[in-house]
């Protein structure tokens, strides 16, 4: 079990070092960052919109970056051919797998984590603690557990898909299609893998939250499961 475990730990500090030294990845996440400081410096919100707003602004756009990174990741081995490599360097594709879902998480977690943070100093200095529910701790740390758990939903999202279509123009366009059908529907609204962060970030009082927080974490761990029965299928795992 701990071998199984050095085996994954290793494979993620590969994947960290991958999205570091690839130029366009790294911009990427970079711009997700620096894209939020101009809406920082805008002022002329009160304190219930500011305080309504914090989870959609530190999350929504994070989710869905964090989905596409996801299925860049695993489609660039599959383009450049070094998914053949990883199958060599690991005892079957599983463990890269779960490495990739790892990683793509905990870069979403620390981003959003980032611009939660931001994003209520920002409240705070505007609106005073008690305005940004500072006076409340529990419900900061709700809000803040809400975009995480959705964020690193969405990107475990994108490793699954990636895995399983094996390309990124084929995953990314089924996810545009799908996220585009399940708009068509109140059943389906905010409840598909693609949406389901739009319900759970885009409008944190209303009722879609809880349908949609579950839903999102229950299609990544479909996604998921569906890519590791996959991978099994290439070699064995």
């Amino acid at each position: 079990m701990s071998g199984q475990q050095a085996g994954v730990a290793t494979l993620a500090r590969t994947e960290l070092f991958k999205i570091a030294s690839s130029r366009r990845q790294a911009v990427a996440l970079v711009a997700v960052l620096v894209l939020h400081v101009p809406p920082m410096l805008w002022g002329g919100q009160d304190a219930d919109a500011s305080w309504d707003g914090l989870r959609s602004r530190s999350g929504l756009f994070v989710a869905y970056a964090v989905m596409a990174l996801g299925i860049l990741i695993v489609a660039q081995e599959y383009r450049y051919g070094t998914a053949a490599l990883a199958f060599l360097s690991a005892p079957g594709r599983r463990p890269v797998t779960v490495a990739q879902s790892l990683v793509v998480a905990a870069v979403g977690l620390t981003i959003s984590s980032l611009l939660f943070a931001a994003w209520l100093a920002v409240g705070v200095l505007r609106h005073g603690a008690t305005g940004m529910r500072l006076d409340r701790p529990g419900q900061v740390l709700a809000a803040w557990a809400v975009v995480a758990v959705t964020v690193c939903a969405a990107g475990v999202l994108g490793v699954g898909v990636g895995t399983i279509l094996r390309g990124s123009t084929a995953a990314l366009l089924a996810l545009g299609c799908c996220g585009a059908l399940e708009l068509l529907l109140d059943v389906t609204r905010f409840r598909g893998p693609v949406t389901a962060p739009l319900g759970v970030l885009a409008w944190p009082t209303s009722e879609l939250e809880v349908p949609s927080l579950v839903s999102a974490v229950g299609w990544a761990a479909l996604a998921l499961v569906g890519a590791l029965l996959g991978v099994g299928r290439d070699i064995a795992s």
